[in-house]
């Protein structure tokens, strides 16, 4: 049963970010096209990056699930999950799909801090749930970077 609701968190986070890059268009052409600033990475790793990351974030979800602490605890590190998830969705969309590269910025900046504050809520329910968005945190802050010098050099 662990491992079937394990299945279904990794699914879920994968399918949402299938799916905003649905909504978003031809990312991959668009940021081919584009100016793009110091240390840019070549466009066809970073669905690689994204399938991991979305992968970790399904598993972290799955363990704040199995978690036997207090319920309350649990809600505020769902509602803050929902938060970012909310927010990785939107921003390639705005982002890439209406070329909003400033709106595409704050939500960025929303991003990063709603994981952090996802991390810190996941350290006092399972500490692995936390580690498993460290990469997460640091694949947000470049994409903060490049999001700056993307929307700097090309809006």
């Amino acid at each position: 049963m662990k491992f079937l609701i394990w299945l279904v968190c990794v699914i879920g986070i994968e399918a949402t970010g299938i799916i905003s890059s649905l909504f978003a268009g031809d990312i991959a052409g668009t940021y081919a096209q584009m100016e793009k600033p110091f240390l840019a990475p070549p466009g066809g790793i970073i669905g690689i990056v994204w399938t991991i990351l979305y992968a970790f974030m399904g598993t972290a979800l799955y363990l704040l699930i199995v978690a036997k602490v207090n319920p309350a605890l649990k809600k505020n590190a769902y509602i803050f999950f929902a938060i970012q998830q909310v927010l990785n969705f939107l921003w390639s969309i705005v982002f890439f799909g209406w070329n909003a590269y400033w709106a595409g910025t704050v939500i960025i900046v929303l991003l990063v801090l709603s994981v952090i504050i996802c991390m810190i809520l996941f350290a006092r329910i399972d500490k692995k749930a936390m580690y498993l968005f460290i990469p997460y945190l640091i694949w947000c802050l470049y994409a903060g970077y490049l999001t700056i010098g993307l929307t700097l050099l090309n809006a």
